[in-house]
């Protein structure tokens, strides 16, 4: 035996191991995502405030032209609460589009990836709390609906 099995024990040889080397495609790919990551989610904040721009528009008009004007009491809430998480949705979708000012070394990789993070975080945080409060707005509208025709 030679020095080297009796060190592994079993007498194998110990198989070379080589880094592997990056996928050209898929570095590519990450490349792209990470490049483009903060305009995804301001694309998807500029399509989150035409959407609930258009349907408080919509909303306010169905209100308007309906018999509910005079509404008391919890009534009132529960056909204000769509309006409202609207109104809370395109504002945080629109804090997403609000750029900030950040002071960076230019020379410092590791400054220039702390301040990128820090960005898509801050915008990524802004558009799920808009996302969400968005759907729960589809929920109070449900909820509006079934009172509207007294089922709730």
């Amino acid at each position: 035996m030679t020095e080297g099995e009796v060190e592994s024990g079993a007498g194998e040889e110990e198989i070379p191991s080589f880094p592997a080397e990056p996928n050209p495609f898929w570095k590519k790919n990450a490349e792209k995502l990470v490049g483009e990551s903060i305009s995804a989610v301001e694309d998807t904040a500029k399509q989150f405030v035409v959407v609930t721009g258009l349907l408080q528009g919509i909303y306010f008009h169905a209100i308007a032209f309906s018999d509910i004007k005079g509404a008391e009491g919890y009534s009132v809430l529960i056909y204000l609460a769509p309006l409202v998480l609207w109104l809370l949705s395109l504002i945080f979708a629109v804090m997403v589009l609000f750029r900030k000012k950040y002071e960076i070394n230019i020379n410092s990789t590791r400054d220039s990836k702390e301040k990128f993070e820090d960005m898509v975080k801050i915008k990524y945080r802004y558009i799920r709390i808009s996302g969400f409060l968005l759907i729960l707005s589809f929920v109070a509208l449900a909820v509006a609906f079934l009172h509207y025709l007294g089922i709730f």
